[in-house]
């Protein structure tokens, strides 16, 4: 097998979320993580492989934005350098958000013969009876990147989100003084990641009664549906003091720019276009704190996957606790010369990102 050492992350500054040293949390969406005892590493018996190898399903859950894309992209990338020599073929679906394709998509998944499928639930219940049949067959599967409302499967990977609703929110808080107007942005409604990022903000806001939240709204991860929600925004409320959001915080900026108007604290995701915002429009009032949530957490199902179906330990829950930078951080994580839309961190190599992006 091809070394796991060839995937270097673009960025000195990144921790390294292999699966193996991660903290575990445990998985509780929606509510704030409690203190336990770090779970035992898994060992299953290897997967009879036929001598060519396995089988691999993983369903695209949505390529509407350059996290998403990448998300899918890092997997495809790592499975081709790290697992050639074992896999015998992959099967790609794509599921464009749409819950009952995301559904059907899994079910093709295992009427193909996968051995092992990696899928992102699209909300929290659509996939549990379908993940509980594919387990009673005995194929791994591996959930990543969105919650699902089961314990049923063979390894859970993801950020944090609560965590990420948490920090973002800790850091507008003390950016606005602990007072003033919060407008409340996320991504798209009844999803799990949505649902987690926002009740881990709000449970954050509820602890300062000078902090009035605004109704949330929505900006679907689209730069041009972001836009307009935060036009829409300020002209019913143009005494925000700063924004929570959960949905291209570039595009927000950009509305700043292009009224004129004095920036808020607002915290970013790590897309190049708002390190070289930052970088531009620092000395003219913009703050903002960087909380990240990785796509490269797609690396990270493939190598818990694939140890579990080459019996190999494994974690089963694995919460990557979602990294934090600041303006000292950007020199090292902005890709100069490189398009708007690549979020850092990434394996991808640069003639990957061009060809994705350019």
């Amino acid at each position: 097998m091809k070394s796991k050492a060839k995937l270097i992350l673009i960025s000195s500054l990144i921790v390294t979320f292999v699966v193996g040293t991660l903290v575990v949390y445990g998985c509780a969406p929606a509510e704030a993580p409690a203190d336990e005892p770090t779970a035992e590493p898994v060992a299953e018996e290897p997967a009879e492989a036929p001598a060519e190898g396995f089988v691999v399903g993983y369903d695209i859950y949505w390529v509407g934005n350059a996290w998403s894309l990448q998300l899918a992209e890092e997997f495809k990338y790592a499975i081709e350098q790290e697992y050639s020599d074992v896999v015998k073929e992959v099967h790609y679906t794509s599921s464009d958000g749409d819950v009952a394709r995301n559904l059907a998509n899994f079910e093709d998944l295992v009427a193909k013969g996968c051995d092992i499928i990696f899928v992102t639930p699209i909300t929290p219940d659509n996939l549990i009876g379908v993940v509980d049949e594919a387990m009673e067959q005995g194929i791994k599967v591996i959930i990543h990147s969105s919650a699902i409302d089961s314990d049923n499967y063979t390894a859970y990977i993801n950020t944090d989100d609560y965590e990420w609703g948490v920090k973002a929110a800790e850091y507008i808080a003390e950016a606005v003084g602990g007072e003033g107007k919060v407008a409340m942005i996320n991504g798209i409604a009844g999803t799990g990641a949505a649902a987690d990022t926002y009740a881990g903000a709000m449970s954050v806001f509820e602890q300062y009664p000078d902090i009035e939240t605004l109704p949330e709204v929505y900006g679907d991860w689209d730069s041009s549906k972001t836009k307009i929600v935060m036009q829409d925004l300020l002209a019913a409320h143009p005494d925000i003091d700063g924004i929570w959001t959960f949905s291209e915080p570039g595009s927000i900026i950009e509305v700043y720019v292009d009224n004129d108007i004095p920036f808020v604290p607002i915290p970013f995701h790590g897309e190049n276009r708002e390190l070289k915002l930052w970088q531009q429009y620092r000395d003219e009032g913009l703050e903002a704190a960087i909380v990240v949530k990785p796509s490269t957490m797609s690396v990270d199902a493939l190598h818990t996957g694939m140890a579990a179906i080459m019996g190999q330990s494994f974690e089963k829950e694995n919460i990557l606790p979602p990294p934090v930078y600041t303006y000292d951080d950007v020199d090292d994580l902005i890709l100069e010369g490189m398009a708007d839309r690549i979020r850092v961190p990434t394996y991808l190599p640069e003639e990957k990102l061009r060809e994705l992006f350019d």
